[in-house]
Formats: structure tokens, C-alpha cells, sequence
């Protein structure tokens, strides 16, 4: 869906307005976005999982990724055409769409918004032998604990590469 260079149908919003209204399990008056604050969207690139945290109360957008930018994480790099762009900003470009599409008022702030990386003190700094497990753990935890920026972010892992004593 991400790779296609144009969308003349619009496959890619229903591919997602498809995806929402599963997730959302017959709360149709939750379609719309407008009671929420918050929509996460887990990313799997390769053998790597991260998040895009859409923060419609405080009309911002993060990306929220164990890896950090100096580990090979998911990078972020925006463009006029959407083939080039990083899979983070077109999943972004989905999301304003769809926004539209249902007529929410936050459509036109989401759109200008940057998408800003999460320095986490836990981030790791490279893959390990087990990549695919290691990598899953991380969005699991950071779902159930992260709020955007309505207070500080720590969900229990070992900060800087420190073991936790058992």
C-alpha cells in the first residue's frame, strides 16, 4: 500500500478507513476521530517495529521509535513526491486524507504539522541477534504508556544500555 507512486482510486484511505473501522469493532460513532486524542499506528519495516502517534488533542504528530536516529531507525525525510517519501510522513499523508474525507476539523492542522522523534533514554543503539523479538516488545510497552507530551514518558526499560538487576 505505501510503496504504490500514485493512488488515482484512493485504495491507500480505504485500505485505512478499512483497517480503522475493523480496530474500532462496530463504535461507528468513533469513525470520525473526533473523540479521540490520540491514534497510534504500529509500523513494521523489514524486521523493525516503531510508532506514528497522531496526537489530535495537542495537534502534533511523533514518532516513537526504540531505535533513536543514531541506531538505523525509521528515518524521516518528507518530499514533494510521494514515492520518496519516508514511510512515516506517507502514512502521515493517509492520515491527513482520511482526516478530509470524514470532515474532521483537525485535518488542516495535522497536515502542517512536523512529525517530531521521541528522544528516549532507553533507545538502543543497534539490532541484536534477535531482532524481530526485541523490536516487537518495544511498541507494545510504549502503547500502553505513552500520552504525548501531557507528562513524562518512562515505561520501565533499562536506560543507556544498563542491565536491570534481577
Amino acid at each position: 500500500m505505501l510503496s504504490l507512486e500514485t493512488d488515482p482510486d484512493g485504495s491507500r484511505v480505504s485500505a485505512f478507513e478499512c483497517g480503522l473501522k475493523t480496530s474500532l469493532a462496530g463504535r461507528h460513532h468513533l469513525v470520525d476521530l473526533r473523540a479521540l486524542d490520540m491514534v497510534f499506528v504500529t509500523m513494521l519495516e523489514g524486521d523493525h517495529y516503531y510508532l506514528v502517534v497522531f496526537d489530535l488533542e495537542a495537534e502534533c504528530i511523533h514518532l516513537v521509535d526504540h531505535l533513536g536516529d543514531r541506531g538505523s531507525g525509521a528515518l524521516l525525510r518528507d518530499d514533494e513526491s510521494y514515492i520518496m517519501k519516508s514511510p512515516p510522513f506517507k502514512v502521515k499523508e493517509i492520515f491527513v486524507d482520511y482526516l478530509k474525507l470524514v470532515n474532521n476539523p483537525k485535518a488542516t492542522v495535522m497536515q502542517a504539522s512536523l512529525i517530531l522523534r521521541e528522544d528516549l533514554p532507553w533507545s538502543t543503539t543497534r539490532r541484536i541477534a534477535t531482532p524481530f523479538v526485541e523490536s516487537g516488545i518495544f511498541p507494545m510497552r510504549h502503547m500502553e504508556q505513552f500520552v504525548g507530551s501531557r507528562r513524562n514518558f518512562f515505561c520501565g526499560f533499562s536506560v543507556h544500555g544498563a542491565r536491570k538487576k534481577v
